[in-house]
């Protein structure tokens, strides 16, 4: 039986949640509550949680500075954060594991099973805690997320997004074209990254590709519309999405005439 923790500064959102891990999903306990970081660290001092539900917005401190004052630990966390725009980014940013409020059912269950499946996998465990502490380490409040987390078979990359020059959509993947010159094909859409990367730095410009605005060294109007990269590539640029990398040329000072 795993045991949680919940910690939220409203009482109706930890009962709720609490109710919903009882009577809602099997192979789960709750070990204990807490209404602030300082009372889940009191409570860690002396007690121990498989898994704590963490909300991110509270009084005093919030979930992610509760972390930074915890000392090394085991346990997994699952994020619990309303539409707070930069933190979700910063959340999906990271990989880890998260549930919006209103918490889902459908949801909860999901994130308890996959936690059933995994807890005793030392190397996602492992893994997850590298997740959460780049979180930690790297979020700042207001701004979109400084790198990028991007789990691969038996090893996560972080990558800097002013690294990344382009994103090219193959199926249910996507590969990552790099200023090195090197290409990462990463089990996300495009979609997903499209809700991650800060939206003044990244268009999308076609089905197929976002580009980073900054490495266009050319827009032609030639056979509908294309960019070039600063590695080389040349992507089509759809109709639908012209005026929107138009805009974003220009609020970048960049324009382009050919």
């Amino acid at each position: 039986m795993l045991k949680a923790l919940i910690v939220d500064d409203e009482y109706n959102n930890r009962e709720n949640l609490s109710f919903m891990l009882q009577h809602d999903c099997s192979g789960i306990t709750i070990a204990g509550m807490a209404e602030n970081g300082l009372q889940a660290r009191d409570w860690l001092a002396n007690n121990q949680a498989d898994v704590i539900f963490l909300d991110i917005s509270m009084p005093m401190e919030t979930g992610f500075e509760m972390l930074e004052k915890l000392p090394a630990h085991h346990f997994r966390i699952i994020f619990v954060t309303a539409h707070d725009e930069y933190a979700l980014q910063a959340i999906k940013a990271s990989a880890v594991d998260y549930l919006l409020k209103p918490v889902n059912i459908t949801e909860l269950q999901q994130a308890v099973e996959k936690l059933k499946q995994t807890i005793l996998n030392e190397q996602y465990v492992s893994q997850n805690q590298q997740l959460v502490h780049n979180l930690v380490k790297n979020f700042v409040p207001g701004q979109p997320p400084a790198k990028i987390a991007l789990p691969q078979l038996g090893s996560i990359s972080f990558v800097d997004v002013n690294e990344i020059i382009s994103l090219q959509a193959d199926s249910n993947y996507t590969i990552i074209h790099k200023r090195d010159m090197q290409k990462t094909v990463v089990t996300k859409t495009l979609k997903d990254f499209e809700d991650i990367l800060d939206a003044s730095q990244f268009v999308r410009i076609h089905k197929s590709h976002i580009v980073n605005v900054k490495y266009i060294v050319n827009y032609s109007t030639a056979d509908g519309g294309t960019v070039k990269m600063e590695d080389g590539n040349t992507w089509t640029v759809s109709r639908r999405q012209l005026d929107t990398l138009l805009q974003k040329l220009k609020q970048h000072n960049i324009l382009f005439f050919k």
